[in-house]
C-alpha cells in the first residue's frame, strides 16, 4: 500500500511529563533506598544471598522502568486517522479534496495524525481498508465515497473492534458510522440561481454515474430551477458513466451546450472538470459541486457545497474524545452540511480558501435562494430526492 503521511502535529502533554517523571522518580529511589538500608558491620562481607536479591531487584526495577517508558512513549504519540480516498483521487477539486481538507483541520486543530491512500479501482477498496485495519494503529478510518460499502461491510466485520465512517453510504455494523448529505436540498438552492440567470431558457445537467445518489443532485436542480422560474426548461441529465473521464464530461456539455443550454451543473467528480471547461470554452455558465468551484474559471457563477469537511471533522473530533458512535447520521442545510457557496455565510470562507472573488450575482437572486433555504429549512418547501 502506497501510504501517504501529511506533516504532523505532535501536541506537548504536560500531564504524561509529570507521571513519567513520577515513575523514574519512584523506581530509582526505591532502588537507592535499598542501596542505603543499613547493612552487615564495617569489614564484614555482605552474604552473597543478599547481593544476589539487591540485584535482582535492581534488575527489576529497571526493567519496570523501561517498560514504563515505553508506554508513556505510546501514549505520547497523537492519535492517527486513516483516509481511504475514492477512485480519482486528490486533485478532482470536488469531493475528495473537500474531504481531505476536513483532516487536515483535524490535524490543526486536534493534534491528530492521518494517513491516506488513493485509490485508481474499486477493486483496490478492501485492500486498502484492510491494511489499514490489520495495522492496528487508527482510532478512525474513513472510507469516501458510496462504492466503498461492499468492501467496507466485509472489512468491518473481520476487525469489530476498529472503528469506521463511511460518506455517502450505509453500511449497517456495529463498528461503522454512515454519513449521508441531503445534497438535493443544496443542489435546490443551485438551481434557483440557475432558473434565474438563464437567457436562453435551458439549463443542463452533467451526473458522473447514473445512480440514486447523483439522481439526487439532479432532482433536487430541477427542482429549484423550476421554483424559481416554471418556464424554464431543464434538459435531460447525462451522465458520463466515470469519475475522472474530463474528456467524456467534456463532450456531453458541449452536446447539451448545442442544444440550447446556457447554463449547466456537473456533479461528476473529476469528469465534472471536463464539463466546466466546456463550459468556459464556450462561454457559457458552469456550476460547480462539493466544494466551491467558482475559482476554476470567469464563467463559474455558483457552487452546490457539500460540507463532507465538517462531516469528516465531527467523525474525527468525536473519536478523539472518546464520543464516537457508530450508527447513522443525516445532514442537510439545517445542520451546515449542505449549502451554496454564495450564501452570505460561505461566501467569504471559499473566496479565503481559494484566494479568489465570486463574479457580481444580483441581490434579487439571493433574496429568492435565501428564501428558499428558509421555507426548505421550516418544511414550507419539501424538495424531491434520487431516491424515491
Amino acid at each position: 500500500m502506497k501510504l501517504h503521511s501529511p506533516n504532523g502535529v505532535i501536541m506537548s502533554n504536560a500531564n504524561t511529563q509529570t507521571i513519567a517523571i513520577a515513575i523514574i522518580a519512584l523506581l530509582i529511589g526505591a532502588g537507592i533506598g535499598y542501596v542505603l538500608k543499613p547493612g552487615a558491620p564495617t569489614g564484614e562481607m555482605v552474604p552473597k544471598e543478599d547481593y544476589d536479591a539487591l540485584v535482582a531487584e535492581l534488575v527489576a526495577a529497571e526493567a519496570e522502568l523501561e517498560e514504563a517508558q515505553a508506554q508513556i512513549a505510546e501514549l505520547s504519540k497523537p492519535p492517527k486517522v486513516g483516509l481511504v480516498l475514492a477512485t480519482g483521487g486528490l486533485g478532482d477539486k470536488s469531493f475528495n479534496d473537500i474531504s481531505y481538507a476536513g483532516c487536515v483541520r483535524a490535524q490543526e486543530e486536534l493534534g491528530v495524525e492521518f494517513d491516506y491512500v488513493e485509490t485508481t479501482a474499486i477493486a483496490e477498496y478492501e485492500g486498502y481498508q484492510r491494511d489499514f485495519a490489520m495495522s492496528g494503529e487508527y482510532m478512525l478510518i474513513i472510507c469516501i465515497g458510496f462504492d466503498q460499502a461492499d468492501a467496507l461491510a466485509t472489512v468491518a466485520a473481520e476487525y469489530p473492534d476498529q472503528n469506521f465512517a463511511i460518506v455517502d453510504m450505509v453500511v449497517d455494523a456495529p463498528n461503522v458510522a454512515s454519513l449521508t448529505f441531503a445534497q438535493n436540498e443544496g443542489s435546490f438552492l443551485l438551481g434557483v440561481v440557475a432558473g434565474m440567470t438563464t437567457e436562453t431558457g435551458k439549463v443542463g445537467f452533467v451526473g458522473g454515474m447514473d445512480i440514486p445518489l447523483i439522481r439526487d443532485f439532479f432532482e433536487g436542480y430541477e427542482a429549484g430551477v423550476l421554483w424559481a422560474d416554471p418556464e424554464v426548461e431543464v434538459l435531460e441529465p447525462v451522465f458520463v458513466g466515470d469519475w475522472g473521464d474530463l474528456t467524456k464530461g467534456k463532450e456531453l456539455a458541449t452536446s447539451l451546450i448545442e442544444a440550447g443550454a446556457d447554463g449547466i451543473f456537473a456533479a461528476a467528480g473529476g469528469s465534472g472538470l471536463g464539463a466546466l471547461q466546456a463550459c468556459d470554452e464556450l462561454d457559457v455558465t458552469g456550476y460547480g459541486v462539493d466544494a466551491c468551484q467558482c475559482f476554476l474559471n470567469d464563467n463559474m457563477l455558483a457552487s452546490m457545497t457539500k460540507r463532507v469537511d465538517n462531516a469528516v471533522y465531527k467523525m474525527i473530533l468525536d473519536a478523539r474524545v472518546g464520543m464516537f458512535q457508530p450508527g447513522f447520521y443525516g445532514g442537510g442545510l439545517a445542520d451546515g452540511w449542505v449549502g451554496m457557496c454564495r450564501l452570505p455565510d460561505e461566501e467569504a470562507l471559499w473566496e479565503e480558501t481559494f484566494d479568489f472573488t465570486h463574479p457580481e450575482i444580483s441581490e434579487d437572486i439571493l433574496n429568492k435562494v435565501i428564501e428558499a433555504k428558509s421555507k426548505i429549512i421550516g418544511g414550507d418547501i419539501t424538495v424531491p430526492t434520487g431516491y424515491d
